[in-house]
């Protein structure tokens, strides 16, 4: 063996290379996993985000239907009143959500349209009694 001559050179990339492509890799994979995601929900987004700013209480109600997991149905529509009743499939269980007005937000209450509090309800508008002459 000769002690002269120079050791052989290493070939390929080193081990930092290889972690900085493995890297690399994974942020384009997020980046355009991140682009397709954006693509398909973010329409559904934007039309969620105003159905919700138009008429709170039907957002609150679809989305209890469409993130039910197909547990939920809605049974009743009152697009008028703002008032909707979802049953749930497995025991038929009522549930409306509906505007109070005297809360001025969503309510939700068991039960049909029925169970609205008369002095709550949408359809009650309460008129000034006239006075006798």
């Amino acid at each position: 063996m000769d002690s002269s001559s120079p050791a052989p050179q290493k070939k390929g990339l080193g081990p930092l290379a290889w972690v900085g492509i493995g890297c690399g890799s994974l942020i384009v994979l997020g980046i355009i996993a991140f682009a397709v995601f954006a693509m398909v929900v973010g329409p559904r987004a934007k039309k969620f985000i105003e159905e919700a700013a138009n008429n709170p209480t039907r957002a609150a109600a679809s989305m209890m239907v469409t993130a039910g997991a197909g547990q939920f149905q809605m049974v009743a529509e009152d697009d008028e009143n703002k008032r909707y009743t979802v049953s749930q499939k497995p025991d038929g269980k009522l549930t409306t959500i509906y505007w109070s007005k005297k809360k001025n937000a969503p309510e939700v209450i068991q039960g049909d349209f029925s169970a609205i509090p008369a002095d709550d309800s949408p359809m009650v508008e309460v008129l000034p009694v006239p006075e006798p002459k």
